[in-house]
């Protein structure tokens, strides 16, 4: 059984705050949509529970926490640092989450997407909870999903 909202709220803020030092605002309405050009990392949770997580946000708000975390201007932010930043970002969170499944289970190394005009599909899954946040208005959308069989 996954962890309930509050729980993954709690992991996605704290994880923010420590890392980068900022404060994400929860969306508790329906997430706002991220704008193109945009990043999702997704991370695989394998084991006694078949799942994952995903984290989406625009270009900017990705390269602001590169930035943040790698300590260079943002200007000086590469996409190869947005990527490996969202990834990293997206691993610790997966790891807080699977550390409270029942059972024993593994994560995969992260999977980043980005651009324009793309979609993220995993094949038989359903989203067990899909959470909303802010920054300075820019949205991260955080994803919990489960195999469909589980």
């Amino acid at each position: 059984m996954i962890p309930d909202e509050a729980a993954i709220r709690d992991i996605v803020r704290t994880v923010w705050s420590t890392q980068l030092g900022l404060e994400l605002d929860p969306d508790p309405e329906r997430p706002i949509p991220v704008a193109a050009p945009s990043m999702t990392a997704a991370i695989h949770i394998s084991g006694d529970f078949l799942g994952g997580v995903r984290l989406a946000a625009g270009a900017p708000l990705v390269r602001r926490a590169a930035a943040i975390m790698f300590a260079r201007p943002e200007q000086d932010i590469t996409v190869d640092d947005a990527r490996d930043a969202l990834g990293e970002l997206a691993n610790i969170v997966a790891g807080n989450i699977k550390a409270l499944l029942d059972g024993t289970s593994s994560i995969s190394l992260p999977t980043i997407v980005d651009g324009s005009d793309y979609t993220v599909s995993t094949v038989d899954v359903r989203t067990s909870e899909e959470l909303g946040f802010t920054l300075d208005r820019e949205p991260l959308i955080v994803t919990v999903f489960e195999h469909a069989g589980s």
